[in-house]
């Protein structure tokens, strides 16, 4: 049926597929048709406290964007690309509100995107944030990993950082 060679060749690709398998497996928990992504539990950060106003929940905004870009290795459920460091793009509030929130990020290699909800209800000495979607880039948007998006039907009010400002400045 085989030559001696064949069958020695055909053993070794099964111990090599064999291997593979196992180092793949190692590396990643999932394999790749399994949506599952583990969902980062909730952080708590110490930040200044709001008060009520249109400014005052701008300034709330402010404190929330400039806490989570702290704050955004912790709270992402996934690590950076090559040992890298994740590092805020943009954040996406939900039109009226300071505490719904998408968090974009990269780390230079890939790009992610959170929707959180801050609780601000402890504010003067932390904020807790809870993970509710994670997102990841796909050919046309973004592609729900994890969780729920219950906001995309909703307005959004995008925030860029500003170098010469420094601070976060809205777009729209």
């Amino acid at each position: 049926m085989f030559s001696k060679k064949q069958t020695i060749i055909l053993i070794v690709l099964i111990f090599v597929l064999i291997g593979g398998i196992f180092l793949y497996r190692q590396k990643y928990d999932n394999w790749p048709w399994q949506k599952g992504v583990s969902v980062a539990s909730p952080t708590v950060t110490a930040s200044p406290a709001p008060s009520g106003s249109a400014e005052e929940e701008q300034d709330m905004r402010q404190i929330v964007m400039k806490d989570v870009a702290a704050k955004i290795s912790q709270l992402s459920p996934v690590e950076p690309a090559l040992g890298g460091q994740w590092f805020v793009t943009r954040f996406w509030f939900i039109d009226g509100s300071y505490a719904t929130l998408y968090a974009e990020y990269e780390d230079g290699h890939i790009l992610r995107q959170i929707l959180l909800t801050a609780d601000t209800s402890q504010a003067p000495q932390k904020l807790a944030y809870k993970v509710d979607a994670y997102f990841e880039t796909g050919e046309s948007g973004w592609l729900l990993r994890s969780g729920k998006d219950q906001e995309s039907t909703l307005p959004l009010i995008l925030f860029e950082f500003d170098q010469s400002q420094n601070k976060w400045v809205r777009k729209n």
